[in-house]
């Protein structure tokens, strides 16, 4: 079946025609080699043949409705412009995909932004063992981790069984069939086989090609998010987006829990590492990243370069966070609160200000690894402190190891009572029932979801916490006193709110252990 597909793919493939929106060109082409050497001319035409450029800064893309500048290499530019055909090739099979499924909603995102391609660097890199192969051309480096796939041959296992092992640097994957290896190197070269005609999003399949359109649809009312009140359009696109709300990953560093690798990566990079890349031209400051950078360099403008747009108002800033700042508190102060405390109804009209009452009056900490407060809205409209945050048992495990080794001092035996959890006199409508979300202290018990509270301190000294976590099945031995506080977890997992069964149950669906 599955050869079938990738037969099929490379016949459609075969019946395209690409057309070249370089500049003012018409021509079209079926045959990528002819599209890519009709490129090739239009680089020569217009980097010139020899080093006439090399002493440019700059090399500007001519492919229309794309605004790239390669900064200092025409490599650069020869890879970018060199991917523009690839990627008008994928958009002609994503129109072709529409057309066989006349059923699927259009795509109602921006026109103006279909021929925007990420940066991608001076070259291709085929990371193969024994290969360093290198490739300006997309469509030649596909081709050629392809054939590596091709000549694979089968290995030996020690179930006396064969697999075809994926060589690429650091992979040790292996598969049964070659089609499953294709579709595995994908993954490593990032290749994808179809874009949206309409708004130019690449895509690795084609059913995920199909959630981005089917995205567009009216959600089904049937179909709403437990946790965050999203409508989905069907169930496969609810389940996905679950999968979203349940952190699987912990920092080895701290407590931090997060869902995706890519986000443990910018907290790795901001919390624990010190490296700063990126200096500034006119003093010696330096910064992590290039937005930060970009924000620092608004304080060397001289004089004023933001104004405000309100007629009638003079206000300059040199700073656009200034500038947003005033807007907000000087136009928009009239506006009524949009946040309120679950503890004292007290209501505010911004969210660091929020997150300022909650630290200083009601002494709250922010949860173990984390820096900030998250606000959920409620079914009265204010956005209130988010009581709720799913985990893995194996993450929860990992967390409960580091709060033992901080409870306990070092010599000392390890005590069989935890502190009483004391309840919040005044729980949030929509928390109050609902699992605890992350806390400085988490305290796990091998309960169904239970009730969230603004509990006391596991020590006087360590300062109050605004819940506690819970899990969903045992999680290492627990001392016996701990039984107790387990049958009240179960009971009260009866009160769970709506929201929160239905979250869980899908997630478990998913074959989740979440807390």
């Amino acid at each position: 079946m599955a050869k079938r597909k990738e037969q099929l793919r490379k016949k459609d493939l075969s019946t395209i025609v690409v057309a070249c929106e370089w500049g003012s060109c018409s021509y079209k082409g079926t045959r990528m080699e002819d599209l890519s050497e009709h490129m090739s001319q239009h680089l020569k035409d217009h980097l010139g043949e020899g080093d006439a450029m090399e002493d440019l800064d700059d090399y500007p893309c001519l492919w229309r409705g794309c605004e790239f500048l390669a900064m200092g290499s025409p490599k650069e530019l020869a890879v970018h412009s060199h991917f523009h055909v690839f990627h008008a090739k994928l958009k002609v099979v994503g129109g072709q995909q529409l057309q066989a499924h006349p059923e699927l909603p259009s795509c109602g995102q921006e026109l103006n932004s279909s021929n925007l391609i990420t940066e991608l660097g001076e070259a291709f890199v085929c990371e193969w063992e024994h290969c360093d192969s290198t490739f300006n051309n997309p469509e030649w480096f596909y081709r050629h981790v392809d054939m590596h796939a091709h000549c694979t041959e089968l290995q030996p296992l020690p179930d006396h069984q064969q697999a075809l092992f994926c060589s690429w640097k650091g992979c040790e994957a292996f598969f049964k069939i070659k089609y499953r290896l294709r579709e595995h190197l994908r993954s490593h070269t990032q290749e994808r086989i179809v874009a949206c005609p309409t708004c130019g999003g690449m895509f690795s399949s084609n059913t995920k090609f199909f959630d981005h359109i089917q995205r567009q649809a009216q959600p089904d009312e049937s179909l709403i998010c437990g946790h965050c009140d999203k409508g989905f359009a069907n169930e496969r696109l609810l389940r996905d987006h679950v999968r979203q709300h349940v952190n699987h990953i912990k920092c080895p560093l701290c407590d931090m829990t997060c869902t995706s690798l890519a986000t443990l990566k910018i907290h790795i990079k901001f919390r624990h590492c010190d490296e700063r890349p990126f200096p500034c031209d006119f003093c010696e400051s330096c910064f992590k990243n290039l937005h930060d950078l970009r924000k620092h360099m608004e304080t060397h403008n001289e004089g004023a370069a933001y104004h405000c747009s309100v007629e009638g108002c003079s206000y300059s800033s040199r700073m656009s966070d200034t500038m947003r700042q005033h807007y907000r508190r000087v136009h928009e102060g009239s506006m009524a609160p949009r946040y309120k405390c679950h503890l004292c109804d007290k209501t505010f009209s911004w969210c660091y200000t929020l997150t300022l009452h909650l630290r200083n009056k009601h002494q709250l900490k922010w949860p173990s690894g984390h820096a900030r407060f998250r606000y959920k809205k409620d079914e009265d409209g204010y956005m209130r402190l988010n009581m709720v945050r799913y985990e893995t048992v194996e993450v929860t495990q990992e967390i409960m190891k580091n709060m033992a080794k901080k409870r306990t001092p070092p010599g000392a035996p390890r005590k069989s009572k935890r502190p009483a959890l004391e309840p919040s006199p005044h729980p949030s409508p929509s928390s109050a029932s609902s699992s605890s979300s992350p806390s400085s202290s988490p305290v796990p018990s091998p309960s169904e979801l239970s009730e969230g509270h603004a509990s006391s301190p596991l020590s006087q000294e360590a300062g109050p916490v605004y819940c506690v976590l819970s899990t969903v099945s045992q999680v290492g031995e627990e001392p016996d006193s701990l039984q107790e506080e387990d049958e009240q977890g179960e009971e009260s997992s009866s009160n769970q709110s709506g929201a929160v069964r239905a979250l869980a149950a899908v997630a478990r669906g998913l074959g989740m252990d979440v807390v």
